[in-house]
């Protein structure tokens, strides 16, 4: 009997030190990153450029202009190229593409620097916009201008004039692996402004018109494999072909985009309340919606100065703070930020989760845990 409890002590002391080593190598491994759970620590880099060089996320890196010449940097702040552009030029990105203008002279670059086309056009470019093949510029007078499209070689593949007389070509935007454009221009010859969209297949034929109302577009967004128009009332979903979707459309009265997430499926879209988007300095509520099904309203425990969804989680800067929040959950953690100066401004989010912010005129790369 003795004997029996002896091996049954033995024997617990044994489990005992089994699942101490079973943990302590678990514990190692998590901590080596074996299963994925090995977290980034929040951490800050102050970058060059000031905050009105128009500093722009391109992918896991980020651009600037300081009025002469055109620099791309890595989310750490290391020079990976530049290119002269001379004063008074405007620029556009893409994951692939760069493009920039000044008078009517584009530049088109690929995400390496090199130049692909340098060109002056017939006319002044009042702006253009990259994609992921072609690269669309809006030349002539602000009242009937002319859509041009290039491919990365600057070879023209379409161009459109009719569809833009009497108006105003407000944005443009390439979809569908960069297969199909958006437009949408203001028709300011009515009794009423009124807001046109075009859609076309690059190089084939304009595949939908569609009259979007007098509510004033500022977003369109397009994911799983649909069009979401955003105006300062709703939201309308459409095809490519410009059909709209009636069960889709969504009340956002009050309420401002100021980011997003697109992909396959549904996209993941946060806004702010309008007022408090003026300023862009005093957000102290949010609200996501997961495409048509899901509207999630979060609470933020300060004033921040701008916010975003990366892995996930909504984020928010405050002054000081990196606040953060499941989106599946509702309850925010805080973490202190490393900037030894106040946080003033949100500009945006690189591919690789490192956020863009503000301290007065400097921007730091803060690496999102």
């Amino acid at each position: 009997m003795e004997s029996f409890a002896k091996d049954r002590q033995h024997r617990a002391r044994m489990t005992a030190v089994i699942a101490a080593i079973v943990a302590a190598a678990l514990a190692i491994a998590y901590l080596a990153g074996l299963f994925g759970g090995a977290s980034r620590r929040l951490s800050a880099k102050r970058l060059r450029p000031v905050v009105t060089q128009n500093v722009t996320p391109m992918g896991d890196r980020l651009l600037y202009y300081d009025g002469t010449t055109l620099f791309c940097l890595s989310s750490n702040g290391t020079e990976l190229w530049k290119y002269v552009l001379g004063s008074g030029a405007g620029f556009s990105v893409s994951d692939q593409l760069v493009a920039a203008w000044a008078g009517g002279s584009l530049h088109i670059l690929d995400r390496n620097g090199r130049v692909t086309y340098n060109d002056r056009l017939a006319d002044v470019i009042q702006f253009a916009k990259a994609g992921p093949k072609y690269v669309a510029a809006v030349t002539g007078d602000t009242l009937s201008p002319s859509l041009l499209i290039k491919d990365a070689n600057g070879l023209a593949v379409d161009s459109e004039t009719l569809a833009y007389e009497g108006k105003v070509l407000l944005d443009v935007g390439f979809f569908e692996n960069g297969d199909y454009l958006w437009s949408t221009a203001l028709d300011v010859l009515g009794v009423s402004p009124l807001t046109v969209m075009n859609i076309y297949r690059v190089g084939a034929m304009n595949t939908g018109e569609v009259e979007l109302g007098d509510g004033i577009t500022y977003q369109v967004l397009y994911s799983g494999k649909k069009l979401y128009v955003v105006n300062t009332r709703d939201i309308k979903v459409y095809d490519s072909r410009g059909m709209q979707d009636p069960f889709a459309k969504q009340l956002v009265y009050g309420w401002r985009l100021i980011g997003s997430v697109t992909g396959g499926g549904e996209p993941a879209m946060l806004f702010a309340p309008e007022s408090q988007t003026a300023d862009g300095r005093n957000i102290t509520e949010l609200r996501v919606l997961s495409g048509t099904r899901k509207d999630s309203r979060y609470t933020l425990p300060d004033t921040c100065v701008g916010a975003g969804i990366w892995n996930n989680t909504v984020f928010a800067f405050s002054g000081d703070v990196l606040y953060r929040a499941d989106l599946s959950g509702q309850r925010f953690s805080a973490l202190q930020s490393t900037i030894p100066d106040t946080i003033t401004g949100y500009i945006g989010l690189l591919t690789n989760g490192v956020a863009l912010v503000s301290c007065g005129d400097s921007v730091w790369a803060v690496t999102l845990p």
